[in-house]
């Protein structure tokens, strides 16, 4: 029994020891729980406060720049962002040093939960720019019951505490807990500012290594993020790695220290921030970076504008006092503060005397007191009477004007001494009372032309003051438009007549010129002589712009620019009259855009007008300088051109022009097609004034259009059935070489003396099987607007070489033969190297192939003739000039050309029995080539009476009619033959 008492009772000791040792295990785990909790709870109340504390640190970086600029504007609105997108801020206020609030924002909190409060100055460079207070409000509430751990320990069971440890397991793993969710959410928040921040962040370890920085870091030192973490020393120059240690142990001892650096290579200066922060335990240190830059250059630039103004200073108290006029500045009260030499000599005080004393001292003039006006901005100017230290009354002209001296408000006055002036204004009264209010200018010089007074209308006319001219001559005025010889005349007048009156150019003080009617007088003492000149002008610069206008706006039409109907029918009245002179022809177009119509309904009006602009630049560039053009209304155009217009030419003109017009329309990025339908009317044929050829050429264009558009029609059947057969005749042409169609007939020529032929000309000829004998004047043209004229030229001169040849082989005597050359032809790069072939292929001298060129041809391009013809001179190849008197050679670019022969063209010849004048012209010319050693031939001989005329004024030799016609080759060396047996 006792034992079993003493092994229950040793059970019920273990039992109780068990519950002890059970409740001792419950209270031991609620006690530590309670410990536990706590130490997290203060953990995340200095992570809090430390999230606290940078974000103030960020905010007061954010802030810096712009209260250093006072940009209060620009830190509301930072603020204002800021406390928008942190709802866990109830309050923020920013208020001045001197208590001005700034800015200031609250929102209700919940009075459950704890909030933090801070009040921080702003200091930027060591200078309180302001007071920040924040109010934040955390986002977990305090838990209260820990604060009642022992009750629950005591109260609670070991099961519910059981529970309630798994339920804080579970809690936990879930990320439940609201102090680790809180501690996450500041850390998330954290590195969300230090992500976006503006600022550069590096966050470096206590022995100075950096192990992280922002992406505005990595951006401002150009290091990409895998190279982290890197020591903060690899980021400066050796030289400064000492202050960066200092810099960095200052941080760690102090816990806060700032500084300004200097990145050469990037000539940045920043202003670094660094501060001790706890990371997971670790004590770390945050480096803000600010950029101060702008700051550090406007201080530079302050620094040298105050030098500047040091100097700028000295140079205007230099000009202070070396200025002729006098200047004082007085307060505005009247008192002295400042006078410069000229002012204390003009009255012969010291400065002394005058400083401070009141202006009344050396002026009564109430002016002197008109500071009422003066302080209203408004400058004054006024005569006056100023007392000299001796009581001398000198006459001066006052210019007062409110300035800022030393910081107040002043009046500076200059003082001119006006006694001289007032002299000469004495002398002249008389004569500006009466011409100072003309609107016409008025000068007057002295008789050496030196000016001694102006009126306001001359000073309004020509822009310079009257102290700008006084003391000088009127050629100050000269335009340059007119020469020497013009002024010398207009004083050769003045000096013989006593005056000139014309209209001249002169120059205003703005350098432009303008033109103005001038009556120039010399006035004369009762002895006669002069002593004063006086010009009187009016200017007639709107007159001259009125007329232009007027005559621009008459004569073009607004939106081309191009001639308008008036002054295009003004210009072909011109034209006719050229043509009925010259006896030549002219052509007028009448243009028309097909179905333009559909462009301004579909597109509009602007776009119509710009391809009427573009129309208008497209025909200019198809017309010569000479032709003209002008937009005859709406989409109607009317063309002119003159000289050799023919049929072929006209339909030329016609082609180019619809060409032209195919072409794309780039407008508006938009690619638009056109067609034109173009009527033609030519003078004499279809009429002789300038209203019935417009009018046919409309007609005419008229029908192109019902013909199908974009063709060109004449306006009479006959006229198109010319322009057809010329085109016929070009086809034909193509082919007259190979049939063997293109002959050549020889013409000789005498001496007018002995009728002996001494050479002949090859005239090439063209006989065709369906149309017959064509003349040259329709053939020629014909070869040089289609390019045959270079084959058959050279086939020409093939030919003549060989008649040379033959003759030779069989009269034993080498005969000159003359050919005709086309300009085309002669300005071909190979021509020489042509001619100097054929004559080497039939070994014939070369001076029996002679070159006859036309006047027009030499000068089409003068250099380029005189060069290519001394070739040819050199070689031996003669030269002739032909039809000498058609063109407009002169007789200076006649010495320049080196030609063997001129052939007096048959126009002066054909009347010389007649015409005194063609006798003189052939008179001049056989002296003109007796002197320059030409020879001379006279062309169309076809009566006796003008062979013995040409003989009897010293003409050797000739060739036309009256000795023969000119003769196929067969019949020429019969001639020839002929001539050799009778004499």
């Amino acid at each position: 029994m006792k034992s079993n008492r003493a092994g229950l009772k040793s059970v019920m000791t273990y039992r109780r020891v068990a519950l002890m040792l059970a409740v001792l295990f419950c209270l031991f785990i609620g006690l530590a729980g309670l410990v536990s909790s706590m130490a997290r709870e203060k953990q995340l109340e200095q992570a809090l406060q430390q999230s606290f504390n940078l974000e103030q640190e960020l905010i007061t970086s954010m802030l810096s720049e712009a209260l250093l600029r006072s940009d209060y504007v620009q830190v509301r609105k930072m603020l204002h962002d800021y406390f928008e997108k942190h709802p866990e801020y109830i309050a923020i206020t920013l208020t001045s040093p001197n208590a001005f609030e700034i800015f200031s924002a609250n929102r209700q909190g919940d009075s459950e939960k704890e909030f933090r409060s801070a009040k921080t100055q702003i200091l930027v460079k060591n200078v309180n720019e302001g007071i920040l207070e924040l109010k934040k409000q955390d986002q977990v509430k305090t838990l209260e019951w820990l604060n009642h751990a022992g009750t629950v320990v005591v109260v609670v069971t070991v099961p519910l505490l059981f529970l309630a440890l798994l339920v804080w397991v579970i809690v936990k793993k879930l990320g439940l807990d609201p102090l680790y969710f809180e501690a996450e959410s500041q850390a998330t928040s954290y590195e969300a500012l230090f992500k976006q921040s503006k600022e550069a962040i590096l966050i470096l370890s206590e022995s100075g290594d950096i192990e992280k920085m922002n992406p505005e870091a990595l951006n401002l030192f150009h290091i990409q993020a895998d190279r982290l973490p890197i020591n903060l020393e690899n980021l400066h120059m050796p030289e400064s790695c000492l202050s960066v240690k200092e810099f960095v142990n200052t941080a760690r001892e102090k816990g806060f220290c700032s500084d300004v650096v200097h990145l050469p290579a990037r000539d940045l200066y920043l202003e670094v921030v660094a501060s001790l922060m706890t990371v997971q335990g670790a004590q770390k240190i945050q480096f803000l970076l600010h950029d101060v830059s702008d700051v550090h250059r406007y201080k530079e630039k302050l620094e040298s504008l105050s030098v500047e103004l040091k100097n700028s200073l000295r140079t205007y108290q230099d000009l202070f006092n070396t200025v002729a006029d006098g200047l004082v500045v007085r307060d505005v009260n009247g008192h002295f503060l400042m006078a410069n030499q000229a002012f204390l000599s003009l009255l012969g005080y010291r400065e002394e005397e005058l400083i401070g004393t009141h202006c009344t001292k050396v002026c009564k003039d109430k002016n002197c007191e008109r500071f009422a006006e003066i302080l209203q901005g408004r400058t004054i100017v006024f005569k006056s009477t100023h007392t000299t230290r001796n009581g001398e009354k000198i006459p001066v002209e006052v210019n007062s004007t409110l300035v800022s001296f030393k910081g107040d408000t002043a009046v500076l006055s200059s003082v001119r001494d006006i006694r001289e002036r007032l002299e000469k204004e004495e002398q002249l009264k008389q004569l500006m009372t009466v011409v100072e209010n003309s609107n016409d200018g008025v000068l007057v010089t002295d008789v050496t032309g030196s000016i001694i007074a102006v009126n306001r209308a001359f000073c309004r006319i020509s822009g310079y003051d009257e102290e700008d001219v006084l003391g000088k001559t009127p050629r100050m005025f000269q335009s340059g438009i007119h020469d020497r010889s013009f002024y010398q005349a207009m004083w050769n007048e003045l000096a013989q007549y006593g005056q000139w009156q014309g209209e001249i150019w002169n120059r205003n003080k703005d350098g432009e010129s303008y033109p103005e009617m001038l009556s120039i007088r010399a006035l004369t003492d009762d002895a006669g002589t002069v002593y004063r000149y006086v010009g009187i002008f009016a200017d007639l610069s709107n007159e001259k712009a009125l007329e232009k206008k007027v005559l621009h706006l008459a004569q073009t039409d607004p939106l081309t620019g191009m001639a308008n109907r008036v002054l295009f029918r003004d210009r072909l009245q011109q034209a006719i009259k050229h043509a009925q002179r010259h006896v030549t022809t002219l052509a007028v177009y009448s243009l028309g855009l097909d179905h333009f119509k559909k462009i301004n309904d579909s597109l509009g009006h602007v776009i119509g007008d710009k391809i009427l602009i573009e129309v208008a630049k497209r025909l200019k560039k198809c017309l010569r300088g000479e032709d003209s053009f002008c937009r005859h209304s709406g989409d109607e155009f009317t063309l002119m051109t003159y000289g050799g217009a023919d049929a072929m030419d006209a339909s030329t003109v016609a082609t180019k022009i619809l060409n032209a017009i195919r072409l794309p329309f780039i407008v508006d990025e938009s690619e638009l097609f056109l067609t034109a339908s173009i009527g033609i009317a030519l003078f004499p044929r279809d009429s002789s004034d300038d209203l019935g050829l417009m009018q046919k050429a409309e007609n005419a264009m008229h029908q192109s259009k019902k013909n199908g558009r974009d063709c060109f029609c004449y306006f009479s059947r006959e006229f198109s059935q010319q322009a057809e057969q010329a085109l016929h005749l070009t086809n034909m042409l193509h082919k007259a070489l190979e049939k063997e169609e293109l002959q050549l007939y020889y013409q000789p020529q005498v001496d007018l003396e002995s009728r002996a032929i001494i050479a002949a000309e090859a005239l090439l000829r063209w006989h065709n099987d369906e149309m017959g004998w064509i003349s040259p004047a329709q053939m020629i043209p014909i070869a040089e607007e289609s390019g045959l004229i270079l084959p058959i030229g050279q086939w020409v001169l093939e030919q003549v070489a060989q008649q040379i040849r033959s003759h030779y082989e069989t009269n034993k005597e080498w005969l000159p033969i003359a050919v005709n050359i086309s300009v085309k032809q002669f300005i071909t790069d190979d021509f020489i190297e042509m001619v100097m072939k054929i004559i080497d292929a039939q070994a014939i001298p070369a001076r029996c192939l002679e070159l006859e060129l036309t006047e027009s041809l030499m000068l089409a391009d003068v250099e380029l003739a005189v060069k290519k013809m001394g070739e040819l001179h050199t070689l031996g190849v003669p030269l002739a000039l032909d039809d000498f008197g058609t063109g407009y050679t002169s007789l200076a670019y006649l010495k320049r050309f080196p030609v063997n022969k001129i052939k007096l063209d048959r126009a002066f010849v054909t009347d010389i029995h007649h015409s005194k004048g063609d006798a003189a012209l052939a008179k001049s010319l056989v002296a003109f080539t007796r002197e320059m050693e030409f020879e001379l031939i006279a062309e169309g001989i076809e009566e006796e009476i003008q062979g013995e005329y040409l003989k009897a004024m010293g003409f050797r030799y000739g060739q036309g009619y009256l000795y023969s016609r000119p003769l196929p080759k067969e019949e020429f060396s019969k001639l020839f033959t002929n001539q050799m047996l009778t004499a």
